[in-house]
């Protein structure tokens, strides 16, 4: 039986029908549900191959000036979300999705949505912040969508690791008590047991004494971008390559992920 989306005549999937039976009734249908949408309250040129564009070049333009500055990364190109677009939804299907949530992969709910979500110190990196609300509620326009959809691929290509981050404008101290040990002292003071270790080096830290003064500045970890994977063009047999920044090409980020 066949279903109504908007005015648009959703077709069944003939399985007992001859292939060629199911060709020309195909082509039928299509015409006659073409006509209709032309009729509806969506206006058909909605549906068209450059419906898009203008969201997807501002999106992927957001992204490219906020990522920039990444070491490693290589600015993506509009197109090929463009084509991913048309890939994965497509004007074929219904309306409400081509013109609403043309990503599959950024709809609200989705795996890889909530995937994403749950990283919200990686996605802080990735996102600009002009883009925050549209990932948060990407399910209202088709824009916001798209950006939800960008960042998620960009999430998936990123390598994460950590890093300690000094603020060495200050140097401080802080004095052994009983029982502690340099990491008890690193969380009580807000630094890093590297940190308390190399401004340390000419006091004995094992084992440590009780009233002994530690010079320190204050640091944390933090979870930063180190590289991106992308495509090796040596490897040829249609696996996707991992390469880190250090040898990062000059070419494209990995978008199929």
């Amino acid at each position: 039986m066949s279903s109504k989306h908007n005015g648009l005549i959703i077709p069944p999937y003939p399985v007992s029908e001859p292939a060629r039976s199911f060709v020309m009734g195909d082509v039928k249908r299509i015409e006659r549900d073409l006509g209709v949408l032309q009729q509806a309250d969506q206006p058909a040129h909605s549906l068209a191959w450059n419906a898009h564009d203008r969201d997807i070049q501002d999106v992927v333009s957001d992204y490219n000036n906020y990522l920039r500055t990444s070491y490693g990364y290589v600015s993506l190109d509009w197109q090929l979300i463009k084509a991913m677009l048309w890939t994965e939804t497509g004007p074929h299907a219904r309306d409400d999705l081509w013109n609403k949530k043309p990503m599959q992969s950024a709809n609200q709910g989705d795996p890889g949505w909530d995937d994403m979500m749950r990283h919200g110190d990686r996605l802080d990196l990735i996102v600009p912040p002009n883009l925050c609300g549209a990932i948060a509620s990407p399910g209202f326009n088709a824009r916001d969508n798209i950006a939800a959809g960008v960042g998620y691929l960009l999430y998936r290509a990123a390598e994460f690791g950590p890093k300690t981050v000094i603020d060495r404008r200050e140097v401080k101290t802080v004095t052994v008590e009983r029982g502690d040990t340099l990491d008890a002292i690193a969380g009580r003071a807000g630094t890093t047991v590297e940190v308390l270790k190399d401004m340390n080096r000419t006091t004995t830290l094992y084992p440590l004494k009780i009233g002994t003064k530690l010079t320190y500045s204050p640091a944390k970890i933090v979870t930063v971008i180190t590289g991106w994977k992308s495509i090796d063009r040596k490897a040829h047999t249609g696996f996707i390559m991992p390469i880190r920044a250090a040898t990062m090409p000059t070419k494209c980020n990995l978008c199929m992920i």
